[in-house]
């Protein structure tokens, strides 16, 4: 082997030596269509949800729960998803149901006794009818023989036995009116009850609550922060499950008042689930709020609410209350790729980044596009297997 040839190769030795043997890490570049985005974070939710709690219940303004379905519960219409202590109820209900056989027996035995008294009464009549016929008939029967005394005696029995009749007939008639109004009472009592006995067992039959729709049971905290549990006491004005309707899942997310004139309804969405994070879904912006308000009380800062309309949702993966984090697309910046911030350098405003190359490295001039998620979205410079010094 020649001298020159064994320098050559040994240069190249050393050369390849300190390539590869700095152990820096290195990006090969591989350039693609590159979303540029907004970045920020939601969580899923639903556009129909139905919030349940205690029924409104007649002379009831506390509820304690005595049943609650576990929270994540798939459920039909009709299932029994919670109930609330129907003590009371059934302790009032005893008490119509007494009342209301009190009043039933009174009604029998009005009936009974109203009977009888108006058979008597009619008797009575009867009887008076017979004396008014008997003294008529002896007034009637006089002649020119019979004393002015005999005959005035018998016009007087005569009168006295149709003024008789007449009371009869007056007493029967009042008698017989009261009994229609005492009935009538009695009726409208026993009516009364029977309408307040039903109230109360459609109560108790309302205190056993079922899922007016198809859903997933999801708990309503109170405003400690606290999920409801059995035993606890609610108010009518209270809730304490929600029923969200799965088909109509969103997103509910929140823009940063200085870049929300950048975001518009119809936006593309990019979306990764924490819970599912192997996958990406999509969506749109469905609105953008028109008031700005603090994001918390934790973090100050100002925001607008916006929500995001999920394209294809998973109900089986999905679940309201999970967190989602969000790229609101802005455009596509072709044929470009993404380095870490902490690869460029800087001199007279121009951006470097050191490419490797046979001779160890070398500073290539690169043009950066935009900036996201700690990235520098470069567009030009740099070739599909350049390798960058990180």
């Amino acid at each position: 082997m020649t001298f020159a040839r064994v320098f050559t190769v040994a240069v190249l030795a050393v050369l390849l030596s300190a390539c590869g043997g700095s152990g820096e890490p290195t990006l090969t570049v591989s350039k693609s269509d590159i979303p540029l985005a907004i970045q920020t974070t939601g969580e899923l939710a639903s556009a129909r949800t139905i919030e349940i709690g205690p029924p409104k219940v007649k002379y009831t303004w506390q509820y304690k729960l005595s049943y609650l379905i576990p929270e994540g519960t798939w459920v039909k219409k009709g299932d029994r998803i919670m109930a609330f202590d129907a003590q009371q109820q059934h302790s009032r209900l005893r008490d119509l149901q007494n009342a209301l056989a009190t009043e039933q027996q009174r009604l029998e035995s009005q009936e009974l006794d109203n009977k009888q008294e108006r058979e008597q009464l009619e008797l009575d009549l009867a009887e008076a009818k017979m004396e008014l016929e008997k003294a008529t008939l002896k007034s009637s029967n006089v002649d020119d023989l019979m004393a002015r005394l005999e005959v005035e005696k018998l016009r007087i029995d005569r009168h006295i036995a149709e003024l008789n009749y007449d009371m009869v007939d007056f007493r029967r008639a009042n008698r017989i009116s009261q009994m229609a109004v005492d009935r009538e009472i009695t009726e409208s009592e026993v009516s009364r009850l029977t309408s307040e006995v039903n109230e109360q067992q459609d109560a108790i039959e309302e205190m056993q609550i079922q899922a007016p729709r198809p859903g997933i049971v999801v708990y309503k905290p109170n405003n400690e922060g606290d999920k409801p549990a059995e035993g606890d006491q609610f108010s009518v004005i209270q809730k304490v499950i929600e029923l969200p309707d799965l088909e109509s899942l969103i997103i509910e997310t929140t823009v940063d008042e200085q870049i929300a004139h950048k975001v518009s309804a119809g936006d593309r969405v990019e979306i990764k689930l924490d819970a599912v994070p192997e996958r990406t879904f999509t969506g749109k912006v469905d609105s953008l709020g028109r008031i700005v308000r603090l994001k918390s009380r934790r973090e100050p800062s100002k925001v607008f609410d916006a929500v995001v309309r999920i394209d294809n949702p998973d109900t089986d993966a999905m679940r309201p209350g999970m967190a989602a984090r969000l790229s609101i697309v802005q455009r596509i910046e072709p044929n470009a790729v993404a380095l870490p911030q902490q690869a460029l350098m800087y001199r007279d405003d121009k951006a470097y980044v050191r490419v490797k190359s046979l001779t160890g490295e070398r500073q290539q001039e690169v043009t950066v596009a935009a900036r996201q998620a700690g990235e520098a979205i470069i567009t030009e410079g740099l070739n599909n297997g350049d390798e960058v010094m990180l």
